[in-house]
């Protein structure tokens, strides 16, 4: 179940970061290609168009994840890795050498 989040979180992450990599900014004239080609492409006449909604969608889906992965995190045991290390018993200091 961890893993399967885990997953979809990456993935998530990812598309998020490509998807408001794409979008154009408020007072840029194109998106980060350039091409006036590509705000033709996701155009709409409402100022929420399809990329966003997509954005939006997103950006909650990986809200939740995150809150599930800490929620399941905090389940699992919290032993620590120096609860197993053995301490060897120490031979008594000579001076002088």
């Amino acid at each position: 179940m961890y893993a399967l989040i885990l997953t979809i979180h990456f993935i998530v992450c990812i598309l998020l970061i490509l998807l408001v990599l794409l979008q154009s900014g408020k007072g840029s004239a194109a998106g980060i290609f350039g091409a006036s080609g590509a705000d033709n492409l996701f155009a709409s006449p409402t100022a929420f168009n399809a990329v966003n909604k997509f954005t939006t969608i997103l950006a909650a889906v990986l809200m939740a994840t995150s809150i599930v992965l800490t929620i399941l995190s905090n389940k699992q045991s919290s032993a620590s890795v120096l609860d197993n290390v053995q301490i060897p018993a120490s031979a008594p200091a000579t001076a002088g050498k």
